[in-house]
C-alpha cells in the first residue's frame, strides 16, 4: 500500500492536535499507517483500546528479530524493537523491583521539602530578572534537573554535559547522533557509578550499587542510571512548559486553583491529560495475533499506542480539547497503564503540584509575553515540548 497515512501528521499550532489524527480516531480505533522511518505499523487512537493494549501481555517492546522489525523513528531509545524478546517480562519486573523502594510513597513525601525549596529559589532568581523571561530556561529545565540530580546523586555541575547528551539521544531524525548521545550518557553514568563504588553517598545510585552491584552487570546498571537521568527530567520539563501555558491561557481555570490551592492536584491531572498531544505513539510489537476492533494484528507487527489521541478521545473525555480541572473521571494514560506504568509518576506529580502552586502565588500577574500562536514546538525530539515560554508580569 502506497497511500497509507504517514507520520508525523502536521499540526496547525502548538496546542492543536493533528486534524488527521482526530479524523482517523473518528473512523475507528486502529489504522494502518506509515511511520516516520518509512515502515508500516498499526496506530491505535481510542482511549479504551490504548489502555487495554498497554496492559495486554501479548504486546511487548521487544521482537524475536529486532533488526527486521518495523521502526518508528531513528531514535535509539524507542525508535524500534528491543532485543530481549525471551527475557523482557522478567527484565521489566526486575527493574521495577529495584526501583520501587526509591519511588515509594514515603520516599516521595520525604522529597517535598527539597522540591519546595528548589522551586522557591528558582522563582526568587526569576523575580530578580527584568521581564520578559523565558520560563523554559528559568524554571522548567532547572527544577527537574536539580531534583533528579539530588535523587540519583548526579552532580548538578555536570548538567550542561548530560543535558547535551540527553538532547542528542532523544533525536528522532539523526540516528547516528541519537546513538552517540545514548552511548555518551551511558558512559557518563558508568564513570559516575565507578566513583560511587569508592565513595558511596546518600542517593539512589549508591543504593542500587549496594543492593545489586554484585548481581547486576555494571553495563546494565549504567544503562538503568542513564535511563533514569534522561526520563527523570525530560518529560517533566515539557509538562511544566505546557502546564504554565494552559493555566495562563485559561483564566477561569487558573482562578479556581488560585482561590483554592487544594484543587491543584486536579489541575495537574488535567495538565497531564491535555499536554500529551503527540501523534506518533509508543511502539509495541505483537507477540501473538490480537483482535483490535475489526482488525487482526498479526504476531510480529508494530503497534503504536497514541497517548495524545487517547487522552483526547471524546468517548472518554467530554469536550476533550477544553482544559477543565473539574473532570470527575480523568482516566488519562499519560503515564501508561499496567505493568509498564511509569515508576516515576508520583515524583512528577509532586514536582508539578508544587511548582504551579508556587508559581501562581509568587507571580499573581504572570502572563505570556507573546501570543500563544507564536509559541514554537520542539520537533525531532522524543519529548517534544516547546522551544521557549516567554512570560512577563
Amino acid at each position: 500500500m502506497t497511500d497509507l497515512p504517514s507520520l508525523p501528521f502536521p499540526r496547525p499550532s502548538a496546542f492543536d492536535l493533528a486534524p488527521e489524527l482526530l479524523r482517523l480516531q473518528e473512523q475507528g480505533p486502529i489504522t494502518r499507517v506509515r511511520t516516520a522511518a518509512g515502515d508500516e505499523a498499526w496506530l491505535v487512537t481510542r482511549h479504551d483500546e490504548v489502555k487495554a493494549l498497554f496492559a495486554d501481555p501479548r504486546l511487548g517492546q521487544s521482537h524475536p528479530e529486532p533488526e527486521r522489525a518495523a521502526k518508528v523513528s531513528n531514535s535509539v531509545l524507542i525508535g524500534g524493537a528491543r532485543d530481549n524478546y525471551e527475557t523482557e517480562d522478567a527484565d521489566n519486573a526486575a527493574m521495577r523491583a529495584m526501583l520501587m523502594p526509591a519511588f515509594s510513597p514515603r520516599r516521595i513525601r520525604a522529597m517535598r521539602p527539597l522540591v519546595e525549596r528548589t522551586v522557591d529559589d528558582l522563582l526568587e532568581a526569576m523575580a530578580r530578572r527584568e521581564p520578559p523571561v523565558d520560563l523554559h530556561e528559568a524554571l522548567s529545565v532547572p527544577l527537574p534537573v536539580l531534583v533528579i540530580c539530588d535523587l540519583l546523586g548526579v552532580p548538578y555541575a555536570d548538567r550542561e554535559e548530560f543535558r547535551a547528551l540527553s538532547d542528542a539521544a532523544s533525536d528522532t531524525v539523526d540516528g547516528a547522533r541519537s546513538a552517540a548521545g545514548w552511548e555518551g550518557l551511558t558512559a557518563y553514568m558508568d564513570r559516575l557509578l565507578a566513583g560511587k563504588r569508592a565513595e558511596p553517598g546518600d542517593d539512589l545510585l549508591s543504593d542500587l550499587l549496594a543492593a545489586h552491584g554484585g548481581e547486576v552487570p555494571d553495563f546494565h546498571l549504567a544503562q538503568l542510571g542513564a535511563g533514569l537521568l534522561f526520563a527523570g527530567h525530560e518529560t517533566t520539563v515539557v509538562r511544566i512548559d505546557w502546564g504554565t501555558v494552559l493555566l495562563l491561557t485559561n483564566p477561569e481555570q487558573r482562578e479556581l486553583v488560585e482561590r483554592d490551592e487544594t484543587r491543584m492536584a486536579e489541575a495537574v491531572e488535567e495538565i497531564l491529560r491535555r499536554s500529551a498531544n503527540e501523534g506518533g505513539g509508543l511502539p509495541r510489537y505483537a507477540r501473538a495475533d490480537i483482535e483490535v476492533g475489526d482488525v487482526t494484528v498479526k504476531a510480529g507487527e508494530a503497534v503504536l499506542l497514541s497517548i495524545g489521541a487517547a487522552n483526547h478521545d471524546a468517548r472518554t473525555f467530554g469536550d476533550p480539547i477544553r482544559f477543565d480541572i473539574g473532570r470527575k473521571a480523568n482516566h488519562h494514560v499519560t503515564f501508561g497503564h499496567g505493568a509498564h506504568y511509569c515508576v516515576g509518576a508520583s515524583l512528577a506529580r509532586l514536582e508539578l503540584q508544587v511548582v504551579f502552586t508556587a508559581l501562581l502565588r509568587r507571580f499573581p500577574t504572570l502572563r505570556l509575553a507573546v501570543p500563544v500562536e507564536e509559541l514554537r514546538l520542539r520537533t525531532g525530539r522524543l519529548g517534544g515540548g516547546l522551544v521557549e515560554v516567554p512570560v512577563t508580569w
